[in-house]
C-alpha cells in the first residue's frame, strides 16, 4: 500500500491567473526518501506545503491527495498534526519557546500526550540526537545547525510516518549541513520514516534518494530513480550544473564505470581515472594583480558587543577591503559573520576600534554615508524589505523616497536582469525562498551602489540563478564596485571571490585567494577539491578541472 498518493493535483493562488502547480500524480512507499528538485519558482514549496494542510495558503487546489488511502482533508486534527511533520528552510520561523526542552514537549502537550509518556518520549529522542548536552539551554543561545536539528526533534518525537522537509540545510554552514543531512539519512534508514524533501543543493542527498522528482514550470517532469534524473539533467549543459559534482566529473571525464553519486565514489572514480601518477601540478594559471589597491573599507583593532555585560562577537578585528574586490566571509553558523558585516557596513558600532568607509570614520548618524545610494545590505531575512502589497509597488516607493525619476526604466531593467518581470504584481509574502531572495537582490541593485553588502544572497536560489547573479556582481566589481558577501555556499564563494576569509573566534583567519584558501582546507572546501585533492590540489571549481582536463587530455594526445 501506498503512504502518500497524489493524483492530479494542482493549485492557483488568490489573484494569481495561472495556476503555480497543474496535474501533479506521484506515489510514496513507506520508508522511501524523495528529494524533489526544480528551478526557484517552479512549484516545489507550493507542493510540499499542500501535505501539511496546516500551512496551505489561500488559493484553489484541484486533485485529491491521500495519505494511507484515506483523503488529507479526512484526517483528525491530531493526527494531521502528528503523522506528516514538516521543517521549514528557516530554522528560527518554527521554534515556539524559549527553551530547548520545551520546545521539544510542545506538539506532545498540544495533542494531549500524558505527561510520563512526553517525558519519555523526549528523554529518548534527546539522547539519539545528542540534545541532552543542551537540554536546559535557551533557544536563543544555539547555533542555526542546532536550532534545525532541534526543529527536526521536535517532529520526529511526535514519531509522525512522514517528515516533509523544504531546504533545510539553506541556512547551515558546511558542516552542520552534512551533520543534518547524515541524521536524517539515519532516520530514513534505522526508523523507515518516510522523507520528502525539496532541496537546490544536491551534493549530498541526490545519493542518499530512491527517487528523484523533477519539477518543471508546475508539472511533473520525471519522477524516477537518481540515474535516470542524472541522465535526464546531463542532456542540457546548463541543467547539468545542479548535479553533484561527482557526477559532473564522471561526465566531463568520460568515465566508464558506474557513475558515482557521493564524495566517496567520486574519490575512488579519480583513482580509477589515474592510478597511480604523481601529482600533477596545477595547469590552470591564476590572475595576479599587481595594481596599487585602495582601501574602501578599513577595521582598525575593532571589538563589538551586543550589550554591556555581553561577551564580544568580535575581538581586535583589523581587516582591509579593497576597491573592485569581491570578498566572501565564511564560518559556522553562530560564529558572528553577520554582526561583522553590520559593523562592517556602519550598522552597528563598535565598543572600541575605528571603522572607516571610503577614509572616513563611521561614527554615530555619520552624514558622509549615503545609504542607499553609496553603500546597500541585504540582510539574512530579505523579507523585512518588504512593506507593499506587491514587488512593483516597492520597488515604486523605494525609488521614489530615494529621489530617482527614471523608475519606470529602473525596474523594468533589473526585472530583465533577473528574470523576475511574472514577480513583480505578486506579494512579497507569496514568494518562494529563492524567488523572495532575487527580488530583494533586485531591489538593493536598483541604486547602482559603488558598494554592496550581502548576507547570505544565494540562499534558496537553484544554480542557473546563481550563475546570474555571479555574472552581476562579477560586472559590478568590474566597474570598481565593492562586494562583501556572508555566505556558506562554498562553491559559490570559490567561483566568484577575489579573496575569501574564515570568521573564527571572534576574528577574521586564513585571509587569501580562493584557491589557496580552499585548497588549504579539508571541510571548508569545494566538493570537486575534496575529490581531485590528492591529483589537482590546485584545482577547487568545476571550471577549473574542466580546463584541467582539457590539458592532460593534450598532453596525452602529444604523447601517443
Amino acid at each position: 500500500m501506498d503512504l502518500l498518493r497524489m493524483e492530479n493535483v494542482g493549485f492557483k493562488y488568490v489573484g494569481c491567473s495561472s495556476p503555480v502547480l497543474e496535474d501533479i500524480s506521484f506515489k510514496v512507499k513507506r520508508g522511501d526518501f524523495l528529494v524533489v528538485i526544480g528551478a526557484s519558482g517552479s512549484g516545489k514549496s507550493t507542493l510540499l506545503r499542500l501535505l501539511k494542510r496546516e500551512l496551505v495558503t489561500n488559493g484553489e487546489t484541484s486533485g485529491k491527495i491521500y495519505f494511507e488511502d484515506r483523503l488529507i482533508s479526512d484526517l483528525s486534527d491530531q493526527e494531521a498534526a502528528s503523522k506528516i511533520g514538516y521543517v521549514m528552510q528557516d530554522p528560527e520561523a518554527q521554534i515556539v519557546t524559549d527553551k530547548v526542552w520545551s520546545e521539544l514537549a510542545f506538539g506532545l502537550e498540544n495533542i494531549g500526550v500524558p505527561r510520563d509518556v512526553i517525558r519519555s518520549r523526549i528523554g529518548e529522542m534527546a539522547n539519539y540526537f545528542g540534545i541532552h548536552n543542551w537540554y536546559q539551554k535557551d533557544v536563543a543561545d544555539l547555533s542555526g545547525g542546532q536550532k534545525q536539528l532541534l526543529n527536526l526533534a521536535s517532529i520526529l518525537v511526535m514519531q509522525p510516518e512522514i517528515v516533509v522537509l523544504d531546504e533545510p540545510t539553506a541556512q547551515l554552514d558546511p558542516i552542520a549541513s552534512l551533520d543534518f543531512l547524515r541524521t536524517l539519512q539515519r532516520i530514513n534508514t534505522e526508523l523507515n520514516t518516510t522523507i520528502i524533501m525539496a532541496e537546490h543543493y544536491l551534493e549530498e542527498v541526490f545519493g542518499m534518494a530512491d527517487n528523484i522528482m523533477i519539477i518543471n514550470e508546475g508539472t511533473t517532469e520525471l519522477y524516477s530513480s537518481p540515474l535516470e534524473a542524472a541522465n535526464l539533467l546531463l542532456k542540457d549543459e546548463k541543467r547539468a550544473e545542479s548535479l553533484p559534482s561527482p557526477i559532473r566529473l564522471h561526465h566531463l571525464f568520460e568515465n566508464k564505470e558506474k557513475i558515482p553519486f557521493t564524495i566517496s565514489d567520486g574519490i575512488q572514480m579519480m583513482t580509477s581515472q589515474f592510478g597511480q601518477q604523481e601529482i600533477m601540478k596545477q595547469p590552470v594559471e591564476q590572475k595576479s594583480n599587481d595594481k596599487p589597491k585602495k582601501t574602501i573599507i578599513s577595521l582598525k583593532h575593532v571589538s563589538f558587543k551586543y550589550g554591556r555585560l555581553e561577551s564580544d562577537i568580535l575581538h581586535d578585528v583589523t581587516l582591509d577591503i579593497y576597491e573592485g574586490e569581491i570578498f566572501s566571509i565564511l564560518g559556522g553558523n553562530g560564529a558572528g559573520k553577520s554582526t561583522l558585516m553590520k559593523v562592517m557596513s556602519g550598522l552597528a558600532l563598535p565598543y572600541q576600534g575605528k571603522v572607516t568607509i571610503n577614509g572616513k570614520k563611521v561614527k554615530p548618524k555619520s552624514k558622509h554615508v549615503v545609504y542607499g545610494h553609496e553603500v546597500v545590505y541585504l540582510p539574512q531575512q530579505p523579507l523585512s524589505m518588504f512593506v507593499k502589497e506587491s514587488v512593483k509597488a516597492d520597488y515604486e516607493s523605494f525609488l521614489k523616497t530615494m529621489g530617482y525619476t527614471n523608475i519606470e526604466e529602473s525596474i523594468n531593467g533589473i526585472a530583465d536582469w533577473f528574470n523576475i518581470s511574472h514577480l513583480l504584481e505578486q506579494h512579497p509574502y507569496d514568494l518562494s525562498g529563492g524567488e523572495l531572495q532575487l527580488v530583494a537582490l533586485g531591489k538593493i541593485l536598483l541604486l547602482d551602489p559603488d558598494i554592496i553588502f550581502l548576507d547570505e544572497p544565494t540562499k534558496g536560489v537553484d544554480t542557473q540563478n546563481k550563475n546570474k547573479i555571479a555574472q552581476l556582481l562579477k560586472e559590478f566589481s568590474d566597474k570598481g564596485k565593492t562586494v562583501i558577501i556572508v555566505t556558506h555556499d562554498v562553491d559559490f564563494s570559490a567561483k566568484l571571490s577575489s579573496r575569501c576569509g574564515l570568521f573564527f573566534d571572534r576574528q577574521m583567519i586564513s585571509i587569501s585567494d580562493p584557491v589557496t584558501f580552499f585548497s588549504n582546507n579539508y571541510f571548508y572546501t569545494t566538493p570537486v577539491n575534496k575529490m581531485v585533492k590528492t591529483y589537482l590540489p590546485k584545482v577547487v571549481t568545476f571550471d577549473q578541472a574542466k580546463g584541467s582536463w582539457l590539458v592532460i587530455k593534450k598532453r596525452e594526445d602529444c604523447n601517443e
